[in-house]
């Protein structure tokens, strides 16, 4: 499989945010089994489209690099969260 073009981060980042968007019409604050909804759900959408495409090998092999990339996100979601409460 080819590698697909870069994308422009711009795009990256609005996409995000749209998805972001649309998830928050359905997470309810006081209720966190909305989020594990949401997030479950994009979750098997995001596999299903993967093997549309993919081998399952190949698709395991992007769960791991997500699984790698955890610590990561942990750490850049929890840097965000210090700027919001710091204003």
């Amino acid at each position: 499989m080819k590698k697909p073009p870069d994308l422009d981060k711009k795009d990256i980042d609005e996409f995000q945010k749209k998805v972001y968007d649309l998830m928050s019409e359905y997470v309810k604050g006081d209720n966190p089994s909305s989020l594990f909804m949401c997030c479950g759900v994009m979750l098997k959408t995001c596999i299903e489209m993967y093997t549309s495409v993919l081998t399952i090998e190949a698709v395991h092999k992007v769960m791991l690099e997500a699984i790698r990339s955890i610590p990561e996100l942990s750490e850049r979601v929890e840097n965000e969260l210090k700027k919001i409460t710091m204003h």
